[in-house]
């Protein structure tokens, strides 16, 4: 054994020597292939084969290539925004065509191969002549026009938004085949709305109740404009001597379209030419008209309402009873959004015109309005007009610069006089900040290939070496947020409140211009993350444009005194001393009043719902059945504990939980509503797994009445640009990976905005789509283990530890809106956000079912959860009857219809109700090709069921996808662990409910499932 030894070593010293020799030396290795020549050659650094030559990294081919370094990784996927269009016209010398104008009638008008359809004039709604009818299944309208010369010109069009959803109809236009911009995707016709009576009426405690809104069916002629105002002015297009192919493209809801008008641009005179014009006008006219703004004649948004104000300021005043006596605020704040009165002068002559309103809304920032009279503005001073800040009721005059008021003339007799938000003073501030994003983006997408997405505090970086501009561009960004900051200041008249960002930004920029050796570690401060520039530019894009302004009432005036805009110091302190005793005495949570015979009704939702479900339960409900109703405020689901153990449980409560139902039934608090004859027929309403966590040891304990949906969102412009396809399966979604990664991007899943617990609604789906299931079929235990269910696990962990899913999302909207993350999973709750708040996405985003599973017979398995809020009855009312039959009614189709239309049209787009009645959900405002894809997802909802003991699968299932992600344990041995514990605290639970005893079921537990909801409705296979 002592001699084998030496043999073996001097075998081994042989072999490494051999091992030595045949490795190529140092001196002749390929110089492309180690990392330092790749990113050199990546960012440009090595110039005609020698990248050893600094004179050449530094000089002009180093310049070029720092251009070719940017070109290499960033891809238009859009067309150039309006501003840029309009700057390369302006570059290339293009100017606004000579005095110009055609007139295109409906009958030219072309659709598909032939002529676009046409109603008969009796049915075009008074508009004189024939009009081409457009809707739906004609994609496009298509026509030409002959213009003299190479120019810039305009387009309006006579339409009329045929009756329909509460949507404003929605069009794009293309330019000889191509959208000329990235505005050109989408533009807005509103619709016109008024109240349905010119008093508020009152509730049962006396407070005014918003107005039914009816839609106004005109003729309207539109010139085209951005979508969301941020140019004040008509868009031009580019139109080539002779004959130009022009076509309006369908996005939603249909419409009449009359002629059409293409004319070169026209200009608006300003103040000292319009008083010339005009004329003199008589000199003794002395005329004082209020107007209350709350009382508009139309408005172009059926959500601008009046609004309430307890200030004595404020007329008229009701003390402590509601009254709506202003107009607009935080529902008249979106550009483009338009107010009509009428008004009345006795005699032709010039007027003064002042608003009585207050700005409290943006802190030391004006909020701007454009001025139309009879449909157009008088002069270029009144298109964009500044009403300052204001904490309190002031008068504001309309005024020159100086401060001397404008004079308007008005002929006797009766005018139309408009406020439209206009937003274009905050344009240049709004396209600067977009694009410092931009680059920030980009610039972090470089550091990040030239690091390898490695922050390592240990390791030295040289990111000069490879970026030698890097600091440069930093301060250059920062240089343009604080001009802009300025102009904010200009604008204000003092330090703008949202601007401070800008200031902010700049500074951290600053900041890692000093020292950018550190930023391979701090990247993450340019544009990932809540305190990123990125992220502080991104919250200024969303308060910028908006311009909420709120309206007590207006004067039309000559030769008079205003009368003072706030209230005395007398009549402040009383009406305040008032108040104060009254809130002792006033419920403010009951909307309406109760006796023995009223049904109590308790609602987990905003005063404004409460309101309007109180108004139509007694418009229709209370009518129907005789059944009166009171509606109370429940601000906190918890009082129902309380109230229960107290005794003092309302007859009916909504707007619960979905948990809050098996909660109560465990304890026997709620009635059994599958015991009432007509159930059968009332869950054919909903999809069956909306059911399941209403569903308790045999019984039903609540009806849903809210339902989320998980869906798959993604930006079709940026996955046309990459000629990707939305996935279909999670094989699909891998196969996306690298060509997102290759630009920075991502697949956002929502288990990376769920902080440390990852819940059910987040983990199940992997789990159900695998076969899996997460309990027994008797509740005793959880079956997460089962070969089935772990596959789920792995393919979720999987998507982390393998796959590089981004693991700390904040926020999924902000990151797909800056195209971070173009594609991800998300609910209900982005799809408002994606709807209201970003205006410039429109057209731009679609949804898709949740990636599934491909099945055996290739029909793909997308189970997921989604049920929202239900509604209870409780087991000790005496009026069991009654509660069962407003539960009914509030559920209907027809009931849950008529709520859902009359909540948007009221509040807008952002209360739009996601009714779980299937057959209401299909009638609601919801674009027709989003409504097909929730609805097909809401084919496979299946949600969670509850049994005792739960929540410590829901912690340990959570736990076990920490451990695995973030710690790298075996996916198999730390599911073992979970199921452990979870059964451990199932059966203690279930012992403590009397099911089990020593160890032994004493009674049946049976977890329900959507097979036993789909026998009860009478449709099982």
């Amino acid at each position: 054994m002592k001699r084998k030894v030496p043999v073996l070593l001097l075998i081994i010293c042989m072999l490494t020597a051999c091992l030595a020799a045949l490795r190529p030396p140092a001196a002749v290795a390929d110089p492309g292939t180690d990392t330092k020549s790749m990113l050199d050659r990546l960012f440009g650094k090595e110039e005609s084969g020698d990248a050893a030559q600094p004179a050449e990294r530094g000089g002009q081919n180093g310049g070029a290539a720092a251009k070719d370094r940017q070109a290499s990784f960033k891809q238009r996927v859009t067309e150039e925004n309006y501003m840029q269009t309009a700057g390369k016209w302006q570059a290339d010398g293009v100017a606004d065509a000579p005095p110009f104008r055609a007139v295109i009638h409906p009958r030219e008008l072309s659709a598909g191969s032939g002529k676009a359809p046409l109603v008969p004039v009796s049915q075009s709604y008074g508009y004189g002549e024939k009009a081409a009818e457009w809707k739906g299944k004609t994609p496009e309208i298509r026509f030409t026009v002959d213009v003299p010369a190479d120019g810039l010109y305009c387009i309006e069009v006579d339409y009329l938004a045929l009756p329909g959803k509460i949507a404003p109809v929605e069009r794009g236009i293309k330019i000889n085949g191509k959208y000329p911009y990235f505005e050109a995707r989408r533009l807005v016709f509103p619709r016109q709305w008024k109240d349905e009576s010119e008093t508020f009426q009152q509730d049962q405690l006396g407070n005014e109740v918003f107005s039914k809104q009816i839609e106004v069916i005109n003729w309207q002629t539109s010139r085209l404009m951005d979508a969301s105002y941020m140019f004040d002015e008509p868009l031009k297009f580019y139109l080539k001597k002779g004959s130009n192919s022009i076509a309006l493209t369908y996005i939603r809801e249909p419409m009449l379209v009359g002629r059409i008008g293409v004319y070169s641009p026209e200009t608006i005179p300003d103040y000292r030419e319009y008083a010339r014009i005009s004329g003199e006008s008589p000199a003794d006219i002395r005329a004082l008209a209020a107007y209350e703004a709350e009382k508009p004649y139309v408005k172009s948004d059926s959500y601008i309402q009046a609004t309430a104000s307890a200030d004595i300021s404020v007329v008229p005043n009701r003390g402590s009873s509601i009254s709506l006596n202003t107009l607009g605020g935080d529902s008249w704040k979106h550009g483009g959004q338009s107010v009509t009165w009428k008004i009345d002068v006795e005699q032709s002559g010039y007027y003064e015109l002042a608003f009585k309103y207050t700005q409290s809304f943006k802190v030391n920032m004006p909020v701007f309005r454009k001025l139309l009279i009879d449909g157009k503005v008088p002069f270029r001073e009144v298109a964009a007009y500044a009403f300052p800040y204001a904490a309190d009721w002031e008068n504001e005059v309309l005024t020159d610069a100086e401060g001397t008021p404008f004079k308007f003339y008005l002929a006797k007799g009766e005018h139309e006089l408009t406020l439209a938000a206009n937003p274009s003073p905050y344009q240049r501030v709004n396209q600067t900040v977009r694009d410092a994003m931009k680059e920030l983006n980009d610039l972090n997408l470089e550091i990040k290939m030239a690091t390898g997405n490695t922050q390592d505090v240990y390791r030295d970086w040289d990111i000069t070496e490879q970026m030698p501009d890097i600091a440069d561009t930093l301060n250059s960004i920062a240089g343009r947020l604080r001009a802009e900051h300025d102009y904010l200041r200009r604008l204000s008249g003092t330090n703008p409140d949202d601007a401070r960002q800008l200031i902010i930004s700049a500074e951290q920029l600053e900041k890692l211009a000093q020292d950018p050796a550190s930023l391979p570690v701090r990247f993450g401060q340019l544009s990932e993350g809540s305190g990123s520039v990125t992220q502080k530019l991104g919250d200024l894009l969303l308060t910028l444009p908006k311009q909420p302004l709120q309206l007590d009432r207006f004067y039309v005036y000559a030769n008079e005194k205003l009368p003072q805009a706030r209230a005395g110091w007398w009549q402040k302190a009383t009406s305040i001393a008032n108040n104060f005793f009254t809130s002792f005495t006033k419920d403010y949570t009951q909307v309406s009043p109760a006796d023995d015979d009223t049904l109590r009704i308790w609602v987990n939702r905003p005063r404004q719902y409460v309101m309007l479900m109180q108004q139509l339960a007694n418009q229709t409900f209370t009518e129907q059945t005789g059944i009166k109703v009171s509606l109370s405020l429940m601000p906190n689901e918890q009082k129902l504990i309380l109230a229960n153990a107290s005794g003092a449980s309302p007859d009916v409560a909504l707007g619960v939980s979905e948990k809050f139902p098996y909660e109560f039934a465990l304890r026997g608090a709620l009635s059994d509503l599958s015991r009432h004859e007509d159930y059968a027929e009332v869950v054919q309403r909903f999809a069956p797994g909306a059911m399941l966590p209403f569903m308790f040891d045999g019984g039903v304990y609540a009806l849903p009445e809210t339902q989320n949906f998980w869906v798959l969102y993604y930006r079709k412009d940026i996955l046309d640009a990459l000629n990707l396809k939305a996935p279909e399966t999670w094989t699909d979604v891998l196969q996306t990976l690298p060509d997102l990664q290759r630009y920075g991007m991502n697949f956002y899943v929502p288990l990376a905005d769920a902080g440390a617990m990852k819940s059910f609604a987040l983990t199940s789906p992997f789990i159900y789509q695998q076969g899996g299931e997460l309990f027994a079929p008797d509740g005793t235990k959880t079956v997460i283990d089962s070969e089935r269910a772990l596959d789920g696990f792995k393919m979720m962990t999987s998507l982390f530890t393998i796959y590089n899913m981004p693991l700390q999302v904040p926020n999924f909207y902000n990151h797909f809106r800056s195209g971070k993350l173009p594609i991800g999973i998300s609910n209900y709750n982005t799809y408002v956000e994606l709807s209201t708040a970003a205006p410039e996405l429109n057209g731009s985003w679609k949804i898709a079912p949740y990636p599934g599973i491909a099945g055996p017979d290739g029909e793909v398995v997308r189970w997921a959860p989604g049920t929202g809020q239900g509604a209870i009855v409780f087991k000790d009312s005496d009026k069991q009857q009654q509660a069962w039959q407003f539960v009914k009614w509030w559920t209907s189709a027809e009931t849950q219809t008529e709520f859902g239309n009359l909540i948007e049209t009221i509040y807008g787009p952002a209360y739009r109700w996601n009714s779980a009645n299937l057959e209401a959900f299909s009638q609601l405002p919801w674009p027709e090709e989003d409504l097909q894809v929730i609805l097909e997802q809401w084919k496979w909802l299946k949600d969670i069921p509850h049994i005792p003991g739960d929540y410590m699968l829901d912690r340990e299932l959570s736990n076990a996808w920490n451990k695995v992600v973030f710690d790298g344990k075996n996916p198999r041995k730390t599911i073992e662990d979970a199921v452990v514990l979870a059964n451990r605290e199932i059966m203690k639970k279930l012992e403590e409910f009397g099911y089990v005893r020593n160890g032994q079921a004493i009674r049946k537990l049976k977890v329900p499932t959507i097979e036993e909801v789909t026998a009860a409705r009478g449709d099982a296979k």
